[in-house]
């Protein structure tokens, strides 16, 4: 079979095409925005991933509290009981690297509610969001 001239062209363009629905965790910036895309479509799943690791664990250990004190009528459900404690984001206007120093983050995010800073952690599947310090806040 002989390839046209524009075939490795090509199949580079589709292999790019192909990754453009992919969650991208490669900067903190990025990592940031594709949390609340997801959150502003409502895709906990895709949401949820982008916490880090201890920031996973602890919403695990709060759902289980939840269930363990319901009596069984709450579900030990880290995602749902995120996502029932977080308010609908506002609205983003921009997300800047504020530090990087190896392995942490902060970036700035500027929204409708003003200011703030997120602190990001790489992680082997790239940046992530940590929010471990305020989850161990009463």
């Amino acid at each position: 079979m002989r390839l046209l001239p524009a075939m490795p062209l090509l199949l580079l363009a589709l292999l790019a095409l192909g990754g453009c629905n992919r969650p991208s965790y490669e900067t903190p910036v990025k990592a940031y925005q594709t949390f609340h895309r997801a959150v502003q479509r409502g895709d906990e799943k895709t949401a949820y991933a982008v916490l880090s690791q201890p920031t996973q664990e602890a919403l695990k250990a709060r759902a289980q509290a939840a269930a363990d004190a319901s009596g069984g009528a709450v579900k030990a459900d880290p995602v749902a009981f995120f996502f029932a404690n977080v308010p609908p984001p506002a609205d983003v206007t921009e997300v800047s690297l504020s530090s990087e120093e190896g392995d942490v983050a902060k970036v700035t995010v500027v929204s409708s509610n003003g200011k703030s800073q997120v602190r990001m952690v790489r992680e082997p599947a790239g940046w992530k969001i940590d929010l471990t310090q305020s989850l161990q806040q009463p």
